[in-house]
């Protein structure tokens, strides 16, 4: 079984320092206490990426376009290059990337204060006030519905019996000038928007808005850019 090879390696083109595997792999999440146990992809019922297969894709800092997918579970961005599959480094200038075919956008943004971790995010409207909509997935048994720890160390090969990936409740963000907010409620809304209280409590009069609704969320947010 082909392993995944990790290297730092300088591309002069546009990507660089990125993580290398083989085209065609089973990725294997971790090795475990016992020889030669694995957890793979393949061996896990479903998908952990957004769109399974690759589509054309650029950075938006880079002129140079290239098959990409984005890895939900892992939380990153796989490309193909010359016949090999290398992992896009998080990192400036790569913060935001562009999927030419379905019209997606991810950003890499830091939404917890408390750490610097940065993850990707699908931009739903990007603007003055922009909504970011995070997606993942977990590894669940099939039998039951705990998910399996999303820290690798300690998966073994029995674990991805009967195992699947699930998508999980997607998470609505507002990124503003003063920072990036989880979208709760109204409450919540007009604590963002201070200033706006009045034509936001106006909007919400007339306008019947669910907080877990992708498109409820759109139309709040493309209400708010209008007043600036």
């Amino acid at each position: 079984m082909k392993k995944i090879i990790s290297l730092i390696l300088l591309i002069t083109i546009n990507f660089y320092y990125s993580q290398s595997v083989h085209e065609g792999i089973n990725y294997q999440l971790s090795t475990t206490g016992t020889r030669g146990e694995y957890l793979k992809y393949s061996e896990i019922q479903g998908s952990p990426y957004l769109n399974k297969d690759f589509a054309i894709a650029k950075a938006a800092c880079c002129k140079e376009v290239l098959p990409m997918r984005y890895d939900m579970y892992a939380d990153q961005i796989e490309y193909q290059k010359g016949g090999m599959v290398y992992i896009l480094s998080k990192q400036e200038p790569y913060t935001k990337i562009i999927f030419k075919d379905s019209n997606t956008t991810l950003a890499l943004e830091n939404v917890d204060k408390k750490n610097s971790d940065l993850k990707y995010f699908v931009i739903l409207i990007d603007g003055e006030n922009s909504l970011l909509k995070k997606v993942s997935c977990v590894i669940e048994k099939s039998s039951d519905t705990t998910p399996l720890n999303r820290n690798p160390v300690g998966y073994s090969a029995k674990d991805s019996k009967n195992a699947v990936f699930k998508m999980i409740t997607p998470v609505y963000y507002l990124k503003t000038a003063n920072g990036i907010n989880e979208v709760k409620d109204k409450g919540n809304v007009l604590d963002i928007f201070p200033d706006k209280v009045n034509e936001l409590n106006a909007f919400f009069k007339s306008n019947k808005i669910k907080f877990n609704k992708e498109e409820s969320l759109i139309k709040l947010v493309t209400f708010i850019n209008s007043l600036t």
